[in-house]
């Protein structure tokens, strides 16, 4: 009997520790967020019990809203806007409700459409691109685009899709742009990249003159690379190295496994392209065999003669801000050899702090990086994504972090100061089911930011769509 006492009181206080120890845990749910400097962590034993609001698509009509502001009164302006909100009309009539996020209880984001919202006065931001589009056949070069980002695109995620569907429906081959040597070559799939030796100086990390490429390669006699593009691939017909050479040097140069042949590049104090090879390309190794002190290599491109090329600029960590501190005489030299039409920016997960929301720093200095860059680009058009969709856990459900929609809303207030077209990427993910339920299906990482490839073979459709709406407004206008 005196056992079972002791047994009965220990049990008894055990429930009443299990008891406080519970109400306690419970009570640090309604800790305030700052404590004298201190920031705790959340503690919420009900998380997986609590549901979220789903995130809206406010960011296009805040958009919309700053792009009418701009617009010009002007009567051809006015005429101009009819028909694209014509186009946008048909375009949401078409899209089925199946593309919004579940849980989206908000009837006016039924038939919602992805849009590119322009930003000029008279909404024609991109029109010498779509101009350039349609006489294609004629330029004598492919119509190029350069999409300049951040590790979101690194691997060719998003504009490999992007360039394979335009190549289907406008022409061109191969795929632009390529490194001597890449941290990503096992990562990437539109082309199976090896190399051995060659230093790569990238603006990041090495002071240095840097063209848009923002990274260039020296090397040593014997370095090598090679690119060939996977099977069932059209083959390119132009290979194209990008370099500077005071002495001149020599490459030992490759096509499709046939033995090499000796190529003598010519001496040049600065940065000159010349074609490596021509014809039916499906694999290209470059040697260098002599000439390497003061060689300097910015890449290599793989492109057909004539259609679309889109390169792909991808550095890890880059906020964008690198683009002011570009070489201005560089850089004018490689967009002459390697002139662009559409530049594409995608820049801000690296600039996203978790407890920051005013970004209203980051896009003065980014306003001014874009203001010094355009003229060295000549004729090509901007167009600013928004950042995407970023996300974080509260209430074990994933929703897009507060930073992230200030910072997208600090980038349009960017794209209206400074008349540019956006794309906001984050509502395109939202309406693919956000970044969360990606993550769940394997269309993003699990660190909620980045997408694999399947997720950005999803995302460039959304881009598309809004891409030849716009090209039905330009054919319709011109």
């Amino acid at each position: 009997m005196e056992r079972s006492s002791k047994g009965s009181d220990y049990l008894l206080r055990f429930w009443l520790l299990a008891l406080v120890v519970t109400l306690g845990l419970l009570l640090l749910y309604f800790l305030p967020d700052n404590i004298l400097g201190w920031e705790p962590n959340k503690v919420d034993l009900l998380s997986d019990l609590r549901r979220e609001q789903a995130d809206s698509l406010t960011a296009s009509e805040d958009a919309v809203a700053l792009s009418q502001q701009a617009r010009s009164t002007d009567k051809q302006v006015q005429e101009r806007e009819r028909i694209h909100r014509e186009l946008e009309a048909k375009a949401k009539a078409a899209t089925p409700d199946t593309l919004l996020p579940a849980g989206v209880q908000d009837t006016t984001l039924h038939n919602t459409a992805s849009i590119l919202v322009d930003m000029t006065p008279g909404h024609d931001g991109l029109r010498t691109f779509f101009s350039q589009l349609r006489r294609r056949s004629s330029l004598g070069r492919p119509v190029r685009i350069a999409v300049l980002g951040d590790s979101f695109i690194e691997g060719d995620i998003f504009t490999s899709s992007i360039r394979r569907q335009l190549q289907s429906r406008y022409g061109g081959a191969g795929v632009g742009w390529l490194p001597l040597s890449s941290e990503t070559a096992g990562f990437r799939r539109t082309v199976r990249h090896e190399f051995k030796g060659w230093k790569d100086h990238n603006q990041l990390h090495s002071k240095g003159r840097y063209p848009l490429p923002s990274h260039y390669y020296t090397g040593s006699v014997g370095d090598w690379a090679r690119y060939t593009l996977p099977k069932g691939s059209r083959p390119c017909s132009e290979a194209t190295i990008y370099y500077k050479a005071p002495s001149g040097a020599t490459l030992e140069v490759s096509t499709n496994g046939e033995s090499g042949t000796v190529v003598e590049l010519p001496a040049t104090e600065k940065l000159s392209a010349y074609r490596l090879a021509s014809g039916a390309i499906s694999s290209v190794r470059l040697t260098l065999t002599a000439g390497a002190s003061g060689f300097v290599c910015y890449g290599v491109s793989l492109d057909g003669a004539s259609g679309v090329s889109v390169d792909n600029f991808s550095i890890r960590g880059n906020s964008g801000l690198l683009l002011g501190a570009l070489d201005e005489e560089l850089n004018r030299a490689f967009c002459v050899e390697r002139s662009y039409d559409l530049i594409v920016l995608q820049y801000g997960l690296n600039t996203i702090s978790p407890k920051q929301l005013d970004y209203s720093h980051y896009t003065k200095q980014l306003a001014k990086a874009i203001d010094r860059l355009r003229p060295m680009t000549g004729r090509a058009d901007y167009l600013l994504l928004g950042v995407s969709d970023r996300g974080t856990k509260s209430g074990g459900t994933v929703v897009t972090m507060p930073a992230a929609l200030a910072l997208e809303r600090a980038q349009i207030r960017l794209a209206s100061e400074k008349g540019l077209v956006f794309w906001s990427t984050r509502e395109a993910v939202v309406r693919l089911g956000g970044i969360g339920k990606l993550a769940a299906k394997g269309w993003a990482a699990k660190d909620f930011t980045h997408l694999s490839h399947r997720g950005g073979d999803e995302l460039a459709r959304q881009f598309l769509d809004a891409f030849f709406l716009e090209e039905k407004y330009y054919d319709a206008i011109k």
